[in-house]
Parts: C-alpha cells; sequence; structure tokens
C-alpha cells in the first residue's frame, strides 16, 4: 500500500469511526428512555451494526500504517546515508581549491588543522581549532560554506605578527606575568592574557572601548606558538623558551591548558606552563 491508498484507507476508517462515535452518543442519549424511544435506538442500533460490518470489510489501515512506517524510516536513513556522503565528496572537492585534504569518518571530520562537525539534523556545522580544542563558528552545513569558512580561518589565526616579532612580545608577557620567577614555568593562560594586552594598539591604549579592543583567542595563541616552533630550529628555540607538557591534573579545566598542534595534520599536544630560559638578543 503506498502512501496516497493509505491516506485512502485512513480517510474513510476516520470516517467510519466518526460515524459510529456520533450514533453512540445519540444512543446514549435516547437509552435514558428507552420505552419511550425504543424505535429510534433500533434505527441507530442497525446504522451501527452497518458500521461495523464495513469495518470488519475493510482492511485494518493500522497494521499497514506501522508497515509503512519502517518503510519509510529506512527510506530517510538511506536518503541521510547518500547526503552524508554527496556532502563529504563535495566537500573534498572544495576543500582541496584551498589546499587542504579532508580525512576522519563521521561524527566528526578533519581539515588539517581544523575539525569539522556536521549536524544533519539541522543543516549545520560547527567547526573547531584542532581535534575539538576550540570552537570556531557554525555556519550553513553546504560544502562551500563549510570550505570558505575554514580558508577564513586559516587566514585569521594568530596575531599576523612575524615569527621574531610575536617571540619578542611573548617574552615580554612572560616576564611580566614572572616577575621575579624569571626562569620559571608560568601557567601558559596566564600568558596568554597578558600577551592579548600587549597586542593592542595605541587607539585601544588612548581610548579602551570594546570597539577598539582586537581579539586575540586561545586558538590564535596556539597557532602563534605552532608557527614558532615549525619555523626555528628545535635546538636554537629549546635555548630560548619550552613549553611544558600539560599532567593530568592540569588538563580537568579549559585554563590550565593550552593545546599546539605539531604539524599540519592536527597531531598535537597540551601544554601547560611556558618557560623562557634566556633573554631574547
Amino acid at each position: 500500500m503506498d502512501l496516497t491508498q493509505l491516506s485512502g484507507a485512513f480517510t474513510a476508517f476516520k470516517k467510519n469511526v466518526l460515524s459510529a462515535d456520533k450514533i453512540l452518543k445519540e444512543i446514549s442519549r435516547l437509552d435514558q428512555n428507552r420505552i419511550q424511544n425504543l424505535s429510534q435506538l433500533k434505527v441507530r442500533a442497525a446504522k451501527l451494526e452497518g458500521i461495523l460490518q464495513r469495518l470488519s470489510l475493510d482492511a485494518d489501515p493500522r497494521e499497514a500504517l506501522s508497515n509503512w512506517a519502517s518503510r519509510y524510516k529506512q527510506a530517510l536513513m538511506d536518503s541521510e546515508e547518500q547526503l552524508r556522503v554527496q556532502f563529504g565528496a563535495e566537500l573534498e572537492q572544495e576543500l582541496k581549491k584551498i589546499g587542504l585534504p579532508l580525512s576522519g569518518q563521521y561524527p566528526a571530520l578533519k581539515a588539517g588543522l581544523f575539525t569539522i562537525e556536521p549536524d544533519f539534523d539541522k543543516g549545520q556545522a560547527t567547526l573547531w581549532y584542532g581535534p575539538k580544542q576550540e570552537r570556531l563558528d557554525k555556519c550553513h552545513l553546504t560544502a562551500s560554506k563549510v570550505a570558505n569558512r575554514i580558508e577564513k580561518a586559516k587566514r585569521q589565526l594568530g596575531s599576523g605578527l612575524s615569527e621574531d616579532e610575536f617571540l619578542k612580545k611573548l617574552q615580554r608577557a612572560y616576564s611580566r606575568v614572572a616577575e621575579s620567577q624569571y626562569h620559571e614555568p608560568i601557567p601558559i593562560i596566564k600568558v596568554l592574557a597578558e600577551l592579548a594586552h600587549l597586542l593592542q594598539s595605541s587607539r585601544f591604549y588612548g581610548d579602551p572601548r570594546r570597539e577598539n579592543y582586537k581579539s586575540y583567542s586561545r586558538a590564535d595563541f596556539s597557532y602563534d606558538l605552532f608557527r614558532v616552533q615549525r619555523s626555528e630550529p628545535h635546538i636554537l628555540l629549546s635555548k630560548k623558551f619550552q613549553l611544558v607538557v600539560a599532567t593530568r591534573v592540569h588538563t580537568k579545566q579549559r585554563q590550565d591548558f593550552l593545546w599546539v598542534p605539531e604539524d599540519e595534520s592536527g597531531k598535537g599536544t597540551t601544554y601547560s606552563h611556558l618557560q623562557f630560559k634566556e633573554a631574547l638578543v
């Protein structure tokens, strides 16, 4: 039974049930004085019998509905799987245009340093920096919009400073937070807060209103640290500053650690402290 036939069967079933309900209400009212209303009651009883015969002859639509609902549910699941495959293929092509590979499996896909979390029920995608470390944005679930948003995030990540300029700003932030404890490991998020302040423009310092503030997020800091570690030889860099790997106790709360990638594939490590070993020249 297809959907049109099923709908017609339920329409007929509904009509008979409503007729039966109407007659039962009439019988209930007339039966209060059965002897006086005997002839009318017999007429209604006959009508009710006819309705019952029609109901018994017609196929019970409830079983047909149950069978149809099961088939339709499976059809929707098949369509969703088709949508997933199509979205994945289209997204892979869009990401290739901006030089990013697509990997992973639903519910989370990976594109370089980014994680894509599609929600096919809501028709939107959540974009993350790293393996769901820092949520960046949500966008409409189309391959082109997801790829465009990732390209924009990739372009905007970080402070925009050169590696040398960033290291100098970082050391200054570390020095301010460390004070007399210079050369000691300092909580990395405390350094981030100070660095975000140092990265503000003279316009902000002269008029510290919201519209003059330049955002510098955890993801920005993580990406800048990644750039520095990637661009400078490890031996030389390790003489200048060191990131301290977070222990389990420091990974319970976000304010105690920061994830930093090790390569473009999104592999990375969580760090809890930052330490400068010598002054930068």
